[in-house]
């Protein structure tokens, strides 16, 4: 049977590998001329290893379709992954596949054996003798530890369609270009340097120096867990963006693992597929995930805190409870929006008629645990994080964002979606007969609930990302909704596996739209830049000038490189211009070229880089001015090098001073702390 085994792969081999080599002398990419391949390699094997290989004589069945999508989807991911890291370290594509192929093949075999064709009578013939085996599964509920492999199996899939949607558009190798990403990205390596250099020293002395080095960290504005989170991959990671966009990645992900575990057990493995497709291809996680953000690793944290809560409230346990109130405490310590857990309850006990809850003195234990370890923090640091407030508190902002939200609900879920979720949300709450879907119907409409109330009444800002956290739940609403629609129909056909494509593409148009509207991420080559500077300047000054996103690209890059810490980035918004922490009462602090030079040597400016182009945004005039500066004629600055962006109509320039200048720390200082900075 191996020998078989080895045949059908190697055919599929050829194809895979012809496939590849062809599309790449097409002038197509080789990460994108390899998933076509993967594919037509895939069905073949499919056919060949059933009715050849294993000799399958039952019927097909939607059971081992779905156990054999998923394996073959795993050992794709596995060899595609293999297949890219080769690549990448400049091995020829054609070796490559036969690598990647190589190492998949002996996990495989057995894969296919165990878990797709476990149910099947499977003739196995060998070179002596002929006979017929019965494979039988292991028995196990959904609850059982053994049930686990089929969430892990789900998560893959889920997660091997978020990375080729992002590998679509360039997110995992193009740097940092996110206005936050760069103050993500350093936050976490400040918290790594701290425990590797000045452990046993007082933090809040180390981070002010560091802030002076790097201006661009914000705990505070943002809690510090997740930062620890990232700090400790620094110790078995390459310093580089692009490993950390992998973790981004599987952050992104994770709530699929949940969401597929609880599909799974209420409706089935088909319907749980489903459902975890469907929420990787949501605009929103899509965007929250082609950047490096807080909002994933907060929605996976508001999805298990809402099970668990739902777990306590059936049964209030201490247990139980304390479970709840550490989760909440982590999500508020990952992103104040946290806070949303403390409405989710209320909506969840009026919804379920558990009154009796409020009684229970485990419930306020676990409220008490909650406030003890997140409330010191929150009290410290709200005014710094309300200074990032887009809009007043008020009943005019909660009419605003309450008509904003729904309409980005509607948006990311499109109508059809949108239909299909409220039909789920009827369903779950009117089939009395499936007190599981009741349950689960109900803590998920207390979790949208709570998610649209709570950004409604905290005036931070109105974007779509804000309704992450409801995401999950609404994508099993839409799983539900189709399920109670073709409920009948399904059984009267028999035929639920034709139900799962045609479902994955009307779901996913809102998802397939963005990626296709959706501009690439772009590199500004800032790895190039900071490289160039740290090796050819010593102690120096860096004016950095463009938008967020640039001045956080280049801060994370240099940092990354000036490992003696002898360089001092300052922003070009803040040495040149006038504005609170949002970029909102903008004035500029000097109006000519020659003020902008006396600006430059004053703080003893030894290199300024300059990202332009149609994305780079917003566009100051501060900007415009300081381009004019440094081409006047009087400038002691000369154009060294221009970097193109990929991806991307762009350039980033860097100007480097002809005479050397002593620096002037104190006047770096004044500006990287402007006055409403804390000191």
């Amino acid at each position: 049977m191996f020998i078989r085994f080895l045949l059908v792969g190697g055919v599929g081999f050829c194809i895979d590998a012809g496939l590849t080599y062809l599309l790449i002398q097409l002038t197509i990419a080789p990460w994108l001329a390899r998933i076509p391949a993967i594919f037509l390699a895939m069905v073949f094997t499919w056919l060949a290893n059933r009715y050849f290989t294993y000799r399958v004589t039952k019927a097909r069945s939607t059971i081992e379709a779905m156990h054999y999508s998923i394996v073959a989807l795993i050992m794709a991911l596995v060899n595609y992954l293999i297949y890219i890291f080769l690549v990448r370290y400049g091995i020829w594509p054609v070796a490559a596949v036969t690598l990647a192929t190589a190492c998949q093949t002996m996990i495989s075999f057995h894969a296919y054996r165990h878990f797709v064709f476990k149910e099947a009578k499977i003739t196995m013939t060998s070179d002596s003798s002929c006979e017929t085996v019965s494979i039988s599964p292991r028995s196990s509920g959904v609850m059982t530890s053994q049930s686990w492999h089929f969430d892990v199996g789900i998560f893959i899939v889920a997660l091997a369609v978020l990375a080729t949607a992002m590998l679509s558009l360039h997110a995992l190798n193009s740097g940092l270009s996110g206005s936050d990403e760069g103050s993500h990205f350093l936050n976490g390596y400040l918290i790594w340097s701290y425990l590797t250099e000045a452990i046993g020293q007082n933090p809040l002395t180390y981070a002010t120096d560091f802030y002076v080095h790097y201006p661009k960290i914000s705990i505070g504005h943002w809690p510090p867990l997740y930062y620890v989170f990232l700090a400790s991959f620094f110790f078995v990671l390459p310093h580089a963006p692009f490993p950390f966009m992998i973790v981004n990645l599987v952050v992104g992900a994770l709530p699929a693992l949940l969401v597929g575990r609880v599909v799974r057990q209420i409706l089935g493995l088909q319907w749980a597929v489903l459902a975890a497709i469907i929420y990787v291809l949501i605009p929103i996680t899509l965007n929250n995930t082609v950047h490096l953000m807080l909002d994933q690793a907060l929605t996976g944290l508001c999805l298990l805190a809402a099970l668990l809560w739902s777990a306590y409230a059936k049964e209030p346990t201490l247990r139980r409870g304390l479970a709840y109130a550490a989760i909440t405490a982590v999500a508020i310590l990952v992103k104040g929006n946290g806070w949303l857990l403390g409405l989710f309850p209320f909506f969840h006990i009026a919804l379920t008629g558990r009154w009796q809850v409020f009684l229970n003195w485990r419930t306020y234990a676990a409220a008490a645990l909650t406030l003890l370890i997140v409330g010191a923090w929150t009290v410290v640091t709200f005014k710094i994080s309300s200074d990032g407030f887009n809009y007043a508190w008020g009943v005019d902002y909660f009419i605003l964002a309450i008509s904003t939200f729904l309409s980005a609900l509607y948006s990311n879920l499109g109508p059809v979606g949108t239909i299909a979720a409220f039909v789920g949300i009827v369903g779950s709450l009117s089939i009395k007969d499936r007190p599981e879907l009741l349950e689960v119907g109900r803590t998920g409409l207390a979790m949208v609930l709570a998610t649209i109330l709570f950004h409604s009444i905290v005036p931070v800002d109105l974007e779509q990302r804000y309704m992450s956290s409801a995401m999950p739940f609404l994508a099993i609403f839409i799983v539900i909704g189709v399920w109670v629609s073709t409920r009948r129909w399904q059984l009267a056909l028999g035929r639920s596996w034709i139900i799962l494509p045609v479902a994955v593409a009307i779901f996913c148009i809102p998802g397939l739209l963005f990626l296709h509207d959706r501009p690439d991420r772009f590199d500004m080559r800032m790895d190039l830049v900071a490289a160039q500077i740290t090796t050819q300047l010593g102690e120096s000054v860096i004016v950095i000038d463009g938008s967020p996103g640039a001045e956080g690209a280049l801060t994370a890059e240099v940092a990354l490189r000036d490992l003696e810490r002898q360089s001092y980035i300052v922003r070009s918004s803040q040495l040149l211009a006038k504005s609170d922490f949002m970029g909102k009462r903008y004035d500029l602090r000097v109006n000519t070229p020659e003020a902008v030079l006396g600006l430059l040597d004053d703080i003893s400016s030894s290199a300024v880089v300059v990202a332009e182009g149609p994305f780079i945004r917003p566009h100051f005039a501060h900007s415009d001015l300081l381009l004019s500066a440094l081409r006047h004629p009087t400038s002691p600055f000369r154009l060294k090098q221009t970097y193109q962006h990929h991806h991307h109509k762009g350039r980033t320039h860097l100007y480097l001073r002809t005479t050397p200048v002593p620096l002037k720390l104190d006047a770096v200082k004044r500006v990287n702390f402007p006055e409403k900075a804390p000191r």
